[in-house]
């Protein structure tokens, strides 16, 4: 699953427009659409603070104990 999904999947689980998920994390919600449709690439900043938003973590890559 790419990030886009990921992030469009979690926003429409919570219950949440572009616009409202754009507002706590203070960028435009076309930057969303964007994001999520694959049209642009996210910053590790901005993926940060929207699964913080979310309430949600992710791992990317192998945690030491998986390896």
């Amino acid at each position: 699953m790419n990030i886009g999904l990921m992030i469009a999947t979690e926003r429409t689980k919570a219950n949440l427009s572009t616009k409202k998920l754009a507002e706590a994390v203070g960028c435009s919600s076309r930057a969303i659409e964007y994001w999520e449709a694959g049209k642009r690439k996210i910053s590790f900043e901005y993926a940060d603070k929207i699964f913080k938003a979310l309430g949600k973590t992710i791992t990317i890559g192998v945690k030491n104990n998986e390896q």
